[in-house]
């Protein structure tokens, strides 16, 4: 994990999310749409866009939560599925969160019923992965690769729409 610690503190990573504009809190209409398609599509209840930071994760965009979490739009990285996908660099499946080793005793699998998971880390044109978008269930689920395909599409638009609009931002 000390790799992966790096990566989550890589200076030029979180300097872009920052020049990105990616911890403002309005909600933008387009990610908005993208976190909706995402849970239309595969079916599931929740879907968000998660730009990980060092030490938390924030919600720039999300369908399906409630309570706490849709209140704090974020958690602690520690708790974060989306953090492994950031990680990696590649998509972080979660199948049943229950016996998974890496998430099975995060809180909100215990807490918030946190079953299944899939995220597509969202990665810049200079090659920095941001955060994810990715989809959550409340039940067991299979991902087919088609469902990865359709993460993967609109994983890109989210990425394409984050930095024309960054670039807006920094002019």
């Amino acid at each position: 994990m000390t790799e992966g610690r790096d990566v989550l503190r890589d200076t030029a990573r979180l300097e872009e999310i920052a020049a990105l504009g990616l911890t403002a809190p309005e909600v933008d209409s387009i990610l908005q749409q993208t976190v909706d398609e995402a849970a239309t599509r595969l079916d599931l209840p929740i879907g968000l866009v998660s730009i990980v930071l060092d030490e938390a994760q924030y919600f720039l965009a999300h369908r399906g939560l409630s309570g706490w979490l849709a209140e704090a739009r974020g958690t602690p990285v520690e708790w974060s599925f989306c953090a492994n996908a950031v990680q990696t660099g590649e998509p972080f499946v979660v199948e049943d969160a229950t016996t998974h080793p890496l998430v099975k005793d995060i809180p909100l699998v215990h807490l918030d019923g946190v079953c299944c998971y899939a995220g597509i880390p969202l990665v810049t044109s200079r090659g920095h992965t941001l955060g994810t978008l990715c989809v959550i269930g409340t039940r067991t689920r299979t991902f087919t690769a088609e469902d990865l395909d359709t993460l993967r599409e609109l994983a890109h638009r989210a990425v394409e729409h984050i930095e024309a609009r960054g670039l807006g931002n920094r002019e």
